[in-house]
């Protein structure tokens, strides 16, 4: 199986690859993340349209009538990793503080090319947080190896209802969106 097709890829496309809306190639465009709200395994489509419709209305304010009101959950600034401690920091922006609401959601990659197939990511749990970041650890397997990459939420169906690891915490109800970094 490869990474390079499927909805993961389809929603990272839809940003121009940067992983969120509006950004500098698509200023006006406004999109809501979705993907915590499937809570039926045979339909991709979320049945509590209300939520949608909720963080739909939010970027609308915000990006076509100008509004100063939160629409966007937390936005990845950067991301650091330490190869001596195999820990991997992602800061986030656009909000004022994060909610982390599980540990689960983060995966690494540390067999370098052959991290296009998707069987080669493995599971990295966040092991602290504070206002604005969380540090995830590659798991031992990646030790005396060289990390490649690490990505969040990259999978068809990537949480259970509602629980994405990071949300904001003053709009529990906005996600961060999936992200992909390549070191």
């Amino acid at each position: 199986t490869t990474t390079f097709y499927g909805f993961p890829w389809i929603r990272w496309r839809q940003t121009f690859e940067i992983g969120y809306v509006p950004n500098n190639i698509v200023p006006n465009v406004f999109m809501a993340v979705a993907l915590d709200l499937r809570d039926d395994p045979f339909d991709v489509h979320p049945r509590t349209k209300h939520d949608v419709a909720y963080r739909l209305s939010r970027a609308g304010l915000a990006v076509a009538y100008g509004q100063t009101v939160e629409f966007q959950g937390p936005i990845v600034a950067n991301v650091t990793y330490n190869s001596a401690t195999n820990a991997i920091i992602f800061r986030y922006t656009a909000v004022k503080s994060i909610e982390v609401r599980n540990t689960n959601g983060f995966q690494v990659c540390c067999q370098g090319t052959q991290c296009r197939n998707d069987n080669n990511w493995i599971s990295a749990n966040i092991i602290s947080s504070d206002a604005l970041s969380v540090t995830v650890k590659a798991p031992a397997v990646c030790d005396s190896k060289v990390l490649y990459g690490a990505r969040y939420l990259w999978l068809e169906t990537p949480c259970l209802f509602k629980q994405a690891a990071i949300y904001s915490s003053t709009d529990s109800n906005l996600p961060s969106p999936p992200y992909y970094k390549v070191f």
